[in-house]
């Protein structure tokens, strides 16, 4: 058995509590034996795990050294940015003690000549120490020198949905229960901001004017993005924050998913409830890799509102069409975006740098 460290930087974020409590046991029956540490994570996520595999504390030089000195790991994988001073005596540390590293995130954006020298330079070092990188996905190695690509392993970046199967909602009872009116309904689901282009979602809405068709606006509005003229507007549904089970079960009701800037992991929500997704171009999500423009979304010019309310239309009315990019959307997180297609990209990793001694089999 291989003794692995995930150190998360901060606290663990709440879709990620369910990904590392998988990924503990895909590895696990696989002969690793893993133990994550992060400042903690949110109380709806619920009490940690009995097995002392989530260790919440401090994040400093010398609480983690203590750590690694504690449980003396094989391996460490790492999710650290660079603005975090404990990170290189992290690093640096592990390389006395001959522990192997692996380095989990984007990479750097090797084409984009505004980044600071410094930081690309922190990077690269960084990038040389480790042992193996783990990427969120294939398209991202063009974030990271081809000399490195010989150690570079992906997984693909998702969630894991393992309370919300088998949860049974008719769409009427969804919606009834959030007043929604609208036989149809376009859907966007997270953070209110202006980098998300709200106000373009708004505007596309308004040019369908069809009545029987919905906005529905799900999240926190910390920028004040939804003011009371689009509350105001016909067949728009402001419903604030909904979380957990609740907001899978909102997006299964409604019929397109859409948010024209910053999509994030957002599309695999969309996705595993079967919603087509329209979004513009221009966004550097990892996770715009499940997007299949003209398979199970579009992608429209950046600012373009003529261009995303025809796409939204032409998914609204035509049945389907709807339909079949709705298959499309759910067998692209089937696969690509299963919880246990990440998980083997942290796999192979591990077995290239620590790899589990094969027993010789005998009569």
């Amino acid at each position: 058995m291989q003794k692995v460290l995930l150190i998360n930087q901060e606290k663990t974020p709440h879709y990620r509590v369910a990904v590392y409590r998988h990924m503990a046991t895909y590895l696990l029956q696989r002969g690793y034996e893993l133990t994550i540490v992060s400042e903690g994570i949110p109380q709806s996520a619920g009490p940690p795990t009995a097995d002392g595999s989530e260790i919440a504390m401090k994040l400093t030089t010398a609480s983690i050294v203590r750590l690694i000195n504690r449980l003396k790991p094989d391996a460490i994988i790492y999710w650290i940015r660079l603005r975090h001073s404990y990170l290189f005596p992290t690093l640096f540390y592990s390389k006395l003690k001959k522990i192997k590293l692996i380095y989990w995130g984007h990479g750097t954006d090797l084409s984009n000549k505004k980044a600071m020298w410094l930081k690309r330079f922190a990077n690269e070092t960084e990038y040389k120490i480790c042992d193996a990188l783990i990427l969120y996905g294939d398209h991202l190695k063009k974030h990271v020198c081809s000399r490195h690509h010989n150690k570079t392993f992906i997984a693909n970046n998702t969630m894991h949905f393992p309370e919300h199967n088998g949860r049974v909602h008719t769409k009427e009872s969804v919606l009834s229960k959030y007043k929604i009116d609208t036989k149809k309904n376009i859907i966007c689901m997270g953070r209110m901001q202006a980098r998300k282009r709200i106000h373009a979602l708004v505007e596309a809405f308004k040019r369908i004017n069809q009545d029987d068709i919905g906005l529905v606006l799900v999240g926190p509005d910390t920028e004040g993005i939804i003011d009371d003229a689009v509350q105001r507007l016909p067949n728009v549904y402001y419903l604030g924050e909904i979380y957990g089970d609740e907001r899978l079960d909102i997006l299964s009701a409604c019929d397109v998913y859409c948010l024209p800037g910053a999509i994030g992991l957002s599309i695999v929500d969309a996705f595993y409830c079967g919603l087509p997704i329209v979004t513009e171009e221009g966004g550097e999500s990892p996770e715009l890799m499940y997007l299949k423009p003209g398979k199970n979304g579009f992608l429209v010019p950046s600012g373009d509102s003529i261009q995303l309310a025809a796409k939204l239309t032409l998914l609204m009315d035509d049945n389907n069409l709807r339909n079949k990019f709705s298959e499309a959307a759910r067998h692209e997180i089937d696969t690509n975006g299963h919880i246990d297609t990440m998980c083997s990209g942290f796999y192979d990793a591990l077995q290239a740098v620590t790899p589990i001694p094969s027993i010789p089999f005998k009569l």
